[in-house]
């Protein structure tokens, strides 16, 4: 049995698979799973395989938990799975951001941005020949809401709606949130556009992903647990050991 592990900033992701279809998939906060992994992972793999951007601490709590002897650390390359790899330091891309891209190319052939809204936003741009041209990164839309409440005196709002003319400071948060998020992804896409001569879609994850579909003015697929699906992928092609 493959295990599948995604671990974030906020959220751990996890699933199992039987080499034909995922059998579970879940997700628990970052804290709760260091805490008692063995917890939420009650089925023994034969492999793991896991993308972590959640540090060290992460690592040695999974170390702990499972052998060595068959945990593999994804890692971004130079080229992998039909992705080329653009970064100037190909290692320095976030794991879950090539598995993420890993994933992508296998859903479509065309060129597209693959969108990530969690902790962070990240907008990467997958060329047609499977180039991995670059990237953005952003707060996602609790960091935002957070910036403006730790750092303001008087915007500390409970909550609010999009709406085109606020009249309140919670809409003209929440609409200013959801706004910068739309303005990073179209300009992100306007610019892959010129650059491509055609028009890209969006593959959209991400556990906030759902907070834009609604004002997302071009068209898009809503994949969830895109990073689990690339390292899927990533184990059965590269076969790590």
């Amino acid at each position: 049995m493959l295990l599948a592990i995604d671990a974030g900033n906020s959220f751990v992701k996890w699933g199992y698979h039987d080499g034909r279809a995922w059998v579970s998939q879940q997700r628990a906060s970052l804290a709760a799973f260091c805490a008692d992994p063995l917890h939420y992972l009650d089925t023994p793999p034969t492999r793991v395989v896991i993308s972590n951007v959640a540090g060290t601490a992460f690592q040695e709590v999974l170390m702990r938990a499972l052998p060595s002897s068959v945990l593999y650390w994804a890692k971004a390359e130079a080229h992998a799975c039909g992705v080329s790899n653009h970064y100037d330091n190909p290692a320095q891309l976030g794991s879950d951001r090539w598995a993420a891209l890993i994933a992508a190319r296998a859903i479509t052939s065309s060129p597209c941005l693959v969108v990530s809204i969690g902790t962070a936003l990240t907008v990467d741009m997958l060329a047609e020949n499977g180039a991995f041209l670059g990237g953005l990164i952003a707060p996602g839309p609790q960091l935002m809401r957070e910036a403006l409440a730790h750092g303001t005196d008087a915007i500390q709002p409970p909550g609010g709606q999009v709406v085109p003319f606020p009249t309140n400071t919670p809409d003209a948060v929440q609409t200013g949130v959801i706004y910068a998020l739309l303005g990073t992804i179209e300009r992100a896409a306007a610019t892959f556009e010129t650059k491509q001569a055609a028009s890209v879609a969006c593959i959209l994850t991400g556990g906030a992903a759902n907070l834009i579909i609604s004002y997302l003015n071009r068209p898009y697929q809503l994949v969830d647990n895109l990073v689990l699906e690339g390292l899927l992928i990533m184990a059965k092609e590269e076969k790590p050991t």
